[in-house]
C-alpha cells in the first residue's frame, strides 16, 4: 500500500471521525474553551508566583523591605488560588453560550452553587470562613461538574417555559431578571439536595469526596505518570503525521496538565517543594519548545536542495515561537514516511530524558509559568531555574542530531528531482 492509498484508508478515515467526535463533544468543548478563557488570569498568577518564589536572599530582602511580597501574595491568592471558582464561571459561561440560553446570569448561578458546596472552616473563637483549600486547583473537577450541571438544569427548566413572564412593554433587562428566578431557584435547590446527600456520607463535602475518589487518582495516574504521558505524546505525533489535528487529545489532557501546572505555581510562590514533575509547562518545554526549532535548524544545517532550504528559512522563526504548521505541511510531515520515524520518537525521547533527569534532581521542576509561544532557554528560565534552560539546549542539539540523517535522505531525493545531484 502506497502513502496515497494509506491516506484514503479506512483507518485514517475512522481516526479522523473519532477525533472529530471527541473535539466536537459539547462538554469537552465547554471545559476547554472555558479554561482557555482564564489563561490571562493563569499567566498573571504564574508570574506573581515566580517573582514571589525566587530563592535569592537579596531579592527576598527587597520584596520584604518594599512590602512587594505582601502585594504579590495577594495577587497569587486572587488568581492561582481561586482558579477552581474562576474555571467554574468560565466553563458555565462557555457551555451556556453553546446551549444558547437566553439569560446571561447562568454562570453566576454556577459560582453561587460552587460557593454553596464549599466546606466551612472554623477558628478557635467559633468564627467560620471559606478557606482557599478548595477554591484553587483542588476544586477544579467539582467546578467542571457544577458548571455543566448548572447549565443543564437551567436549560431544562427554561425549555419547559417555567419562567416568570412580565407584561409586554417591560424592559428586556427586567424581564430577563425575573425570567431567571425560577430556573435559578431550582438549580440552588439541586445544590441543597446534593449537600444533604453528601451529609449522609463520611466526607465533609463533595469537594473532599471528588478529590479523594476521582481527581487525585486520575491526576496521579494520567497526569503525573511517565508512561501515560509518553503514550499520549506518541498519539499526538501520530495524529499530526496522519493529517488529523490532535485537538481531541489536548482537549482531554489540557485540564489535567493545567491543574498540575497551577499546583506547582502555588507551591513555588510559597517556597514549598514543587509537587509535580509533569505539568503543562514541562510538556511544552520537552516537546514544542525544543522539537520545532530543532527540525528547522536541522534543515538549514544539512539540506542543500532549494526546496528544503526554502522550507527551513520560512519555518525557522515560527518554529522558535512554537508554531508548527509551516513544518507539518511544508516539509511535509503529513504522510511522509521518511520523516515519521524521528517525528514519532524524538518528543518521546525528550519527555523521558526530561522526566528522568528531573526525578533524580539534576534538573529543577517547572514552576508552572505558562510559556506558550516563547523561545527555548527563555521558557526554562521563566520556569524558575537555569538547569531547565540547559536541558532545553541539550535536547535541542540532540533533536538536531536525530533529525539530520532523515533530512539528508529527503534532501538527496529532492536534489535528484532538481537535477543538482
Amino acid at each position: 500500500m502506497n502513502m496515497d492509498q494509506f491516506a484514503n484508508s479506512k483507518f485514517v478515515e475512522k481516526l479522523t471521525v473519532f477525533g472529530g467526535k471527541i473535539g466536537a463533544n459539547k462538554y469537552i468543548q465547554a471545559i476547554s474553551s472555558g479554561m482557555m478563557m482564564l489563561i490571562p488570569v493563569v499567566i498573571i498568577g504564574s508570574f506573581a508566583g515566580l517573582f514571589l518564589g525566587i530563592k535569592v536572599e537579596a531579592w527576598q530582602t527587597f520584596l520584604a523591605s518594599t512590602k512587594l511580597n505582601t502585594i504579590l501574595t495577594l495577587v497569587v491568592n486572587a488568581t492561582t488560588n481561586m482558579l477552581g471558582l474562576y474555571f467554574t464561571y468560565g466553563i458555565a459561561r462557555s457551555f451556556a453560550e453553546s446551549e444558547k440560553l437566553r439569560s446571561k446570569i447562568v454562570p453566576i448561578f454556577a459560582v453561587i452553587s460552587y460557593l454553596a458546596l464549599l466546606p466551612m472552616a472554623t477558628l478557635e473563637d467559633g468564627t467560620s470562613y471559606l478557606s482557599y483549600n478548595y477554591l484553587g486547583t483542588k476544586g477544579v473537577v467539582v467546578g467542571m461538574l457544577v458548571a455543566i450541571v448548572t447549565v443543564l438544569v437551567y436549560g431544562w427548566v427554561e425549555r419547559r417555559n417555567w419562567v416568570i413572564k412580565m407584561p409586554s412593554g417591560t424592559p428586556d433587562y427586567v424581564s430577563q431578571s425575573f425570567a431567571a428566578l425560577i430556573p435559578g431557584a431550582i438549580q440552588i435547590l439541586v445544590i441543597v439536595l446534593v449537600n444533604l446527600i453528601i451529609g449522609l456520607t463520611n466526607y465533609p463535602s463533595i469537594f473532599d469526596l471528588i478529590y479523594s475518589l476521582l481527581q487525585l487518582p486520575v491526576t496521579a495516574l494520567v497526569g503525573g505518570s511517565l508512561v501515560p504521558n509518553t503514550i499520549v505524546q506518541m498519539l499526538t505525533q501520530l495524529s499530526w503525521g496522519l493529517g488529523v489535528h490532535p485537538g481531541y487529545i489536548s482537549s482531554l489532557m489540557g485540564p489535567i496538565l493545567m491543574t498540575l501546572n497551577v499546583e506547582n505555581q502555588a507551591a513555588f510562590a510559597t517556597g514549598s517543594d514543587l509537587p509535580n514533575i509533569i505539568t503543562l509547562s514541562f510538556s511544552y518545554i520537552m516537546t514544542v519548545a525544543t522539537l520545532y526549532p530543532a527540525i528547522a535548524t536541522s534543515i538549514l544545517l544539512v539540506a542543500k536542495s532549494q526546496r528544503l532550504r526554502g522550507i527551513g528559512k520560512v519555518s525557522i522563526v515560527p518554529a522558535i515561537f512554537g508554531i508548527s504548521e509551516p513544518l507539518i505541511f511544508g516539509l511535509p510531515i503529513v504522510f511522509n514516511p521518511i520523516i515519521w520515524i524521528p517525528w514519532m520518537i524524538t518528543p518521546v525521547i525528550n519527555f523521558i530524558i526530561g522526566y528522568l533527569l528531573t526525578s533524580i534532581g539534576l534538573v529543577a521542576r517547572t514552576s508552572g509559568v505558562l510559556v506558550f509561544n516563547m523561545p527555548l532557554i527563555i521558557t526554562g528560565i521563566l520556569n524558575g531555574h537555569y538547569s531547565i534552560a540547559l536541558l532545553e539546549i541539550a535536547l535541542f542539539l540532540l533533536d538536531i542530531a536525530i533529525f539530520a540523517p532523515f533530512i539528508l535522505v529527503m534532501d538527496k531525493k529532492y536534489r535528484r528531482e532538481e537535477g543538482t545531484l
